[in-house]
């Protein structure tokens, strides 16, 4: 008689074909925690013959909730809940464990920077004539005034571009959600970096897009292996974030912008720039966009560079890209707040935006200090201002169990696998947000359980016989 099984999936009351209810079963108990990280799952066969199905209905499942992040496949090992637990649905926005959490899993700027200025805006506003036309439907593309605004906004990272060809969105995820909207259909191929962010991940899922991961090096991707990927998949499009990426923190030189602007314009590519970070690296060149003007599509937003509940975006485009982006953005979210688009703009115009981002920035610039001190001697990759490291672990440290031992002693970080697209294996690294602590103090005690940590042996775990 066949073992009992370790999980079992309910599929009463769901839509849809077999293999989709229990790729939805799995992902709601890995979100609820009644599949924990690293837990193993049934062989196909064993399923299979436990619900009644075909063995090939088991491993379509399998695979589906593999393509959305939530299981990794091990040759001779199975298939295994990926380690962090999280659908693509959570994936960048780790689990707030309460007060006993440090959490350095998020990438979020202390929320406090900005109070002061949200109360005075917000009363200002409550006084303003133009409340009530702020509170109601808008141009779906944003009011002109917001968008000369986004245009001054972006201007700053050496990219001028004219008040008509910036939209105004609802952060940079709809921007990056509304592009992969406009300029694919399902089963096509996106090219990303080797590792890419995860939102991004998230949205090609849900949208059923292939992504291609292209090879990186120390300033990103690799112009050679950009080449070679759109030659063998024929792909259109390209996702990249050339300065500061997450998770590597790579950014890339002059020459190596103007190679892939070359590569894109030769094989006609249309580009989406992330440039959400790209504030934080002062001295960064000009964007990927100033040299693939006609077909780049320039993501930035204010939720990292000014307050994380700032969800105002703005989004630059060629004018041979533009009508179909508007239409994607328009179905996919109607508009951006208006609300938040004038905070923005009043802030953009009165300097109190630039004042912000540059605290953030120097606020990340001494937190990355406290991290040198505390992590000497460490492997990481890190920009003087970066939010987060991204963390080498020594070879006797598998990810998830070093992501375990850290919640175990109160620490949150964030797991590899978030950040690979399609089926590659995770690297031996993590991801340490350092901009989350609430202090300083709680910064240097969940770094120093980091270094603690790193300097011991895993605890071996005993087989029950």
């Amino acid at each position: 008689m066949p073992r009992p099984l370790c999980w079992l999936p309910v599929l009463d009351n769901r839509p849809g074909p077999k293999y989709l209810r229990i790729a939805d079963a799995l992902a709601e108990d890995v979100q609820s925690g009644r599949l924990q990280p690293s837990a193993r799952l049934p062989t196909h066969r064993e399923l299979a013959w436990a619900l009644g199905i075909t063995v090939g209905t088991v491993s379509r499942a399998y695979a589906e909730a593999e393509r959305r992040g939530l299981v990794v496949g091990e040759v001779g090992r199975g298939s295994y809940v990926r380690a962090g637990g999280r659908s693509p649905a959570t994936m960048d926005m780790p689990e707030l464990g309460g007060d006993n959490l440090i959490e350095m899993g998020i990438n979020r700027p202390p929320a406090h920077l900005a109070a002061d200025a949200f109360a005075a805006a917000l009363l200002d506003l409550s006084r303003s004539n133009e409340l009530s036309e702020l509170i109601n439907y808008s141009a779906h593309t944003g009011q002109w005034r917001h968008r000369v605004a986004g245009a001054a906004w972006i201007a700053r990272d050496g990219f001028d571009v004219s008040p008509e060809q910036v939209l105004v969105t609802s952060g940079a995820q709809h921007a990056i959600a509304a592009s992969l909207m406009a300029f694919t259909v399902p089963g096509d191929t996106v090219l990303v970096e080797a590792l890419t962010w995860s939102g991004l991940r998230a949205a090609a899922a849900l949208l059923h897009l292939n992504l291609r991961a292209v090879e990186m090096d120390d300033e990103g991707i690799v112009p050679d292996a950009l080449a070679a990927a759109q030659r063998a998949t024929g792909a259109r499009l390209l996702y990249t974030m050339p300065t500061v990426h997450n998770p590597t923190t790579a950014v890339q030189s002059e020459d190596r912008r103007r190679a892939i602007a070359a590569l894109a314009r030769q094989a006609d590519l249309t580009i989406i720039e992330d440039d959400v970070h790209g504030f934080l690296q002062a001295d960064a060149p000009p964007p990927l966009a100033a040299f693939a003007r006609e077909r780049t599509i320039f993501v930035t937003g204010a939720s990292k560079s000014v307050s994380p509940a700032l969800r105002v975006g703005f989004t630059a485009l060629p004018d041979n890209r533009l009508g179909r982006f508007s239409a994607a953005a328009r179905a996919n979210n109607w508009m951006a707040p208006p609300l938040m688009g004038e905070i923005m703009a009043r802030w953009i115009r009165d300097g109190t935006a630039a004042e912000l981002a540059e605290r953030i920035r120097a606020d990340s610039a001494q937190r990355q200090s406290v991290a040198r001190e505390m992590l000497s001697g460490q492997c990481y990759r890190a920009t003087d201002s970066s939010f987060h490291i991204w963390l080498c672990l020594p070879d006797r440290w598998r990810p998830g169990e070093f992501i375990e031992a850290m919640r175990e002693r109160g620490v949150s970080v964030t797991p590899p696998d978030l950040f690979v697209p399609g089926r590659a294996e995770a690297p031996r690294w993590v991801r340490v947000a350092l901009s989350a602590t609430r202090t300083f103090d709680e910064l240097r005690r969940g770094l120093s359980i980091v270094r603690d940590l790193l300097n011991r042996d895993p605890v071996p775990v005993l087989a029950v016989a």
